[in-house]
């Protein structure tokens, strides 16, 4: 085993020294005009500006250029927020927005109590039976207008809209 670690430093000083001894190395011809000249796709990648900080022969040296950049600025990578001239005319283009519309009933229908005071219904709500009679306000956005003994009538008080949710065939 200590043979094998000798071994290795042996070879690891023959390296060392080898690549040394490269850069004492004057039989290097220096490089002519011709021999530095960039290829033509290099040529082109460095004129369309490609290419920042690439040091090719004929074209310009840009790295001085980004130097005084702040390289810890925070950048964004989302398109830039459109002006307020190109929103109006999409807004335009699209015309008046649609009339809001009320949702869709939230009661199921369960039954009926019939009285001498009215009609009494039981609607479904999730878990929950809520009776009404007309007049109630149910969930602080439904009114009920009217319950016959086909149809109750909700006016959807936000929009004031109304809505009918049909109960089945008078008796």
């Amino acid at each position: 085993m200590n043979r094998g670690l000798i071994a290795a430093l042996a070879a690891t000083l023959a390296a060392v020294w080898y690549v040394a001894g490269m850069d004492d190395a004057t039989d290097v011809e220096p490089a002519t005009p011709d021999s530095r000249r960039p290829s033509s796709a290099a040529r082109a990648v460095a004129a369309a500006g490609e290419a920042p900080g690439v040091l090719i022969a004929d074209a310009p040296v840009r790295a001085a250029a980004e130097v005084g950049r702040d390289l810890f600025a925070s950048h964004s990578f989302l398109p830039p927020a459109p002006s307020p001239a190109a929103l109006a005319a999409a807004a335009a283009r699209k015309g008046p927005p649609p009339a809001p519309v009320a949702p869709p009933l939230p009661f199921r229908y369960q039954g009926k109590l019939m009285e001498e005071g009215g009609i009494t219904v039981f609607l479904a709500q999730g878990d929950r039976i809520l009776p009404a009679r007309a007049g109630d306000l149910l969930n602080n956005q439904y009114r009920v207008e009217s319950v016959t003994a086909a149809a109750i009538t909700f006016m959807f008080e936000p929009l004031k809209q109304r809505q009918t949710l049909t109960i089945g065939s008078a008796p």
